[in-house]
């Protein structure tokens, strides 16, 4: 987990509502602190901890799992604990249920208790389920009577009735819980203690584990505390919510509102300056239309690309431009042509075809497939592929080399051979993903070529040199670095009058800002943006055949970590300079790469934008 993760409160939003309630109080946490303490050396026999106590070099850390926690739960409340994995959620449930005694501060409930916090803990696997519920409840503290009285409810509910007599060893992990969960929920308790039970065992399990806890809730009244990972079970099932990070409150309040933060901020690394900013606009209540923001979404790269070829090609394409999705510089280069042919990219692997590819395919029904390949991609086995996934007969023309570099090089001599090329050239090193990414809309707009060199050369490429003096381009476009690309080796070509424009940012995201600035100025030429695509900076190929989109669309791509606060604040912070000029954000992915609330987010910046320029 990153070291920078925020613990500090979250004071403007971590006030519980403190309308008069005079429900009694069931659980009360009074500044409940936890400290273990951690050997500061592994000792693997008693001799040598005897050894250490006499030497008196017994040293221990002090770890604190819990710091200063305090809330109220009262009488028919359903209360959330929210944390990442290791921020003390479960520590803080053992101390209620009296597993633990806490190191500092005092910890009430009132009322009879029932902890799910390790469901099959207390089952002997030798044993068959009949002689493990009896074991199993007496553990728990109920008479053998009682569970006899409930012993046909609790197997109903387990739905085990034809394995009651076969030793648990041989029952599945999802079977024990069944049996756990139905003995532990058998009695009705007024406080109930719930610890990730809601995601052990099968779909259906889990509906049933929620629709008997949501019955002792409704029906009963019955106090419940849960542990969840499930940040929508928690909005749904609870009114209140705490937020824990690290063993510190950060938020805690209305279960919406604490859950709709934590989707947000929740385990994300970043300065508190950032999260300071995010956390602004999150509580930011203007509220955004359906106009300003949407998605687009595929279930795969392969998808994606096939979901922006049918956006923007209504009938049929002359020309498609076929790349290995597999080899992210190979669907890179290609940009530059496909933009000369008016083409959309569309993307296979090299052992089929997939359906989406398949399916546009046939819809285009191109006359000429220009294939781009860097590896085993051989003419004849796509030819084969072809044949067997899509039908029909093409042409191909296919592009192959050894390496990335000497593919760029053969795309930009079959371009320059056609006359396809513009005035523009952009070179660059293999592995530059983001800034090119970023730059595409105008590579596949201005029909600009890629020229790659390998990351690990000192010094510009003499190939690259030869080609770009042969072309006579205008404007030469280099990303990277005075190490891959020193001024002295582009002096020639300003001298002939070429400009040459670098753009190198301190990071993904300053370079990402840096070039589409220039996009803005130099090619949009206007202080409109009709659309900013959002991409995952995690997961470029996303946006690798969006640039047909962007360049028809006059759009930039913007990239965002939705995991990195510096990041999403850096996301804003464009926005918002751009004072009102966009008119609209789409998040290029599913839920994986955006949630609700992250698009939510960067469409209020969207929205306030408009409005403060209005003022």
């Amino acid at each position: 987990m990153p070291e920078n993760i925020n613990i500090s409160p979250l004071s403007a939003a971590s006030e519980v509502d403190k309308a008069f309630d005079d429900r009694p109080v069931m659980v009360k946490v009074d500044h409940v602190s936890m400290v273990f303490n951690m050997a500061d050396a592994q000792l693997n026999s008693l001799k040598e901890y005897a050894i250490a106590i006499a030497r008196r070099e017994l040293m221990f850390k002090e770890f604190r799992a819990l710091d200063g926690i305090s809330f109220e739960v009262r009488k028919g409340d359903v209360f959330g604990i929210l944390g990442t994995n290791g921020s003390g959620k479960s520590t803080m449930l053992k101390i209620i249920a009296g597993v633990l005694e806490p190191s500092e501060g005092t910890c009430v409930v009132r009322g009879k208790m029932a902890p799910l916090i390790e469901l099959g803990a207390g089952f002997d696997m030798e044993l068959t389920a009949r002689e493990n519920i009896y074991l199993n409840g007496a553990l728990l503290g109920y008479p053998r009577k009682f569970v006899s009285q409930h012993f046909d409810e609790i197997v109903e509910f387990a739905e085990i009735k034809q394995f009651l007599d076969m030793p648990m060893k041989n029952y599945s992990s999802g079977m024990v819980a069944r049996i756990a969960f139905a003995i532990a929920t058998v009695i009705v308790p007024e406080v109930l203690i719930v610890d990730e039970v809601l995601s052990v065992g099968d779909f259906m399990f889990q509906q049933k584990c929620e629709r008997r806890i949501t019955e002792l809730i409704k029906e009963h009244n019955v106090t419940v505390l849960i542990v969840s990972h499930n940040n929508d079970q928690i909005e749904r099932l609870c009114n209140k919510a705490i937020w824990i990070e690290k063993g510190h409150t950060r938020m805690i309040g209305n279960a919406k509102d604490v859950c709709d933060t934590y989707r947000v901020l929740g385990g994300h690394a970043g300065s508190p300056e950032a999260e300071k900013r995010v956390f602004a606009a999150l509580l930011d209540p203007i509220k955004p239309n359906r106009d300003c923001y949407g998605s687009i979404a595929a279930d795969s790269r392969y998808g994606m690309a096939a979901k922006f070829a049918g956006l923007c090609f209504e009938g049929t394409a002359q020309t498609v431009v076929l790349v290995s999705g597999d080899r992210n510089m190979d669907c890179l280069v290609s940009t530059g042509l496909a933009g000369a042919l008016d083409a959309p990219v569309l993307l296979i692997q090299e052992d089929y075809i997939p359906d989406s590819t398949a399916q546009e395919l046939k819809r285009l029904n191109p006359d000429e497939i220009v294939l781009i390949n860097s590896g085993d991609l051989p003419e004849v086995r796509v030819s084969e592929m072809l044949e067997q996934y899509v039908g029909g007969a093409y042409r191909i023309t296919c592009l192959e080399a050894p390496s990335y570099p000497e593919l760029s090089h053969l795309i930009f001599e079959y371009g320059l051979e056609r006359s396809l090329w513009s005035d523009s050239v952009i070179v660059t090193y293999v592995g530059c993903v983001t800034d090119l990414v970023t730059l595409s809309p105008y590579t596949y707009g201005q029909r600009c070529p890629i020229l790659l060199q390998e990351q690990s050369l000192d010094c510009f490429s003499k190939l690259n040199v030869n080609d770009i003096e042969r072309a006579g381009f205008k404007t030469i476009f280099v990303l990277g670095d005075e190490r891959g690309f020193p001024d002295i080796a582009f002096e020639s070509f300003r001298l002939r009058g070429a400009r040459v424009v670098r753009f190198c940012g301190k990071d993904v995201f300053d370079a990402n800002a840096l070039i589409n600035d220039w996009l803005t100025r130099e090619y949009l030429k206007s202080d409109e943006i009709n659309e900013l695509l959002i991409a995952a900076a995690w997961n470029a190929p996303d946006a690798f055949a969006a640039p047909v989109y962007a360049a028809k669309n006059n759009c930039l791509i913007l990239l965002e970590d939705p995991q990195n606060l510096d990041s999403v604040a850096c996301a804003i912070a464009y926005i918002e300079g751009k004072k009102g000029s966009i008119k609209k954000v789409t998040f290029i992915g599913d839920r994986i790469r955006f949630n609700d609330m992250d698009k939510m987010l960067l469409a209020k910046i969207v929205v306030r934008a408009k409005k403060d320029q209005t003022c």
